[in-house]
């Protein structure tokens, strides 16, 4: 019998304790709103791999266009420190975001991830979006 229990005690253990996940938890703002990407206002939505940061969501949201009539959204707030908004590297094109406190950065183009070396293993927020050709719907 106490053979029984030590090893019951030891599975509960390696359950409970030996398995740690991090919680995706971001905070998210209101984000539905829609704009015209092809309007001088959003000048580098303009043309593939443009961004753009827009207002919405907690810190704001990053914008990019990935082809002709594709377009994703993601939530600017970190996923690790989320009083840190990430931001574009200097030197790229919109498909790394950093986070100026933790150091975590993201890849735009894989759905958000972090790279090798983050802070966390949970990716960017990313938001819905729909393109009628005219108008881009985030939601």
């Amino acid at each position: 019998m106490y053979r029984l229990l030590k090893y019951v005690i030891i599975v509960v253990a390696v359950l409970f304790c030996g398995c740690r996940h991090e919680r995706c938890d971001t905070p998210i703002g209101a984000s539905a709103c829609s704009i015209n990407p092809n309007s001088p206002l959003y000048n580098r939505l303009n043309n593939v791999g443009g961004y753009e940061y827009i207002v919405g969501g907690n810190h704001g949201i990053f914008v990019m266009r990935t082809s002709l009539n594709e377009f994703v959204a993601y939530e600017r707030t970190c996923p690790h420190d989320h009083n840190a908004a990430v931001e574009v590297v200097d030197g790229w094109d919109g498909t790394i975001l950093k986070c100026p406190v933790c150091g975590s950065q993201f890849n735009t183009y894989a759905d958000g991830m972090p790279l090798d070396g983050s802070m966390t293993s949970c990716p960017l927020y990313e938001y819905g979006t729909t393109y009628d050709g005219g108008t881009l719907y985030i939601y």
